[in-house]
């Protein structure tokens, strides 16, 4: 009865888990695909984090005054970055914005420990105050990248920044690929 228990459990889990077969990677290989051209680069927003800003008061530097990943949030960006290498992706630049979130979701995409930016920082609703210089500051930084154009390069920050610099709105854990230009402005690839 006991083997038969187990044999149900494990027929179940790989019931609902698919392997991760070749036309489940169409996205990521196109990703991949497209961040071979110079001068383009990866814009992530952070995986899933329950609720909308942060709580009043919060602290930039005590993730546990800020929003942050839920443990469904923590597999997706694990899952996100195992379909990235599955996908042929091998190295990635990683660059995050300095909130908690956003720093977590970087470093468990497995790719190594994340590039903090300030200039990264949000700019939704409480920091809006930010937005100018905050955004002047990422378009001075990915001016560098274009003229340094070092290879594979992601930047995981939030939804209202990736919104500013791209004019396009993703979703937790999303992923648009976009080509920077000279003065550091974004311009997605199915443009």
């Amino acid at each position: 009865m006991k083997r038969f228990v187990v044999l149900v459990f494990w027929m179940a889990v790989f019931a609902v888990t698919p392997p991760l077969l070749a036309g489940d990677l169409a996205e990521e290989r196109a990703i991949v695909a497209q961040l071979q051209e110079p001068h383009r680069i990866l814009l992530m927003r952070h995986a899933i984090a329950p609720g909308i800003g942060d709580p009043s008061g919060f602290d930039v530097g005590d993730c546990s005054t800020q929003r942050n990943l839920s443990e469904e949030g923590r597999a997706q960006a694990r899952e996100i970055g195992e379909r990235l290498r599955a996908a042929g992706l091998e190295e990635l630049r990683v660059f995050s914005g300095p909130w908690c979130r956003n720093r977590d979701t970087a470093a468990l995409l497995g790719f190594g420990e994340p590039e903090v930016l300030e200039a990264m920082g949000s700019v939704f609703r409480a920091n809006e105050q930010h937005r100018e210089r905050r955004m002047r500051g990422w378009r001075e930084h990915l001016a560098e990248e274009y003229r340094q154009a070092e290879g594979p390069a992601v930047y995981v920050t939030h939804r209202a920044n990736i919104m500013d610099l791209s004019g396009r709105s993703i979703g937790a854990g999303a992923m648009l690929v976009v080509t920077i230009d000279a003065e550091g402005n974004a311009r997605p690839v199915d443009e």
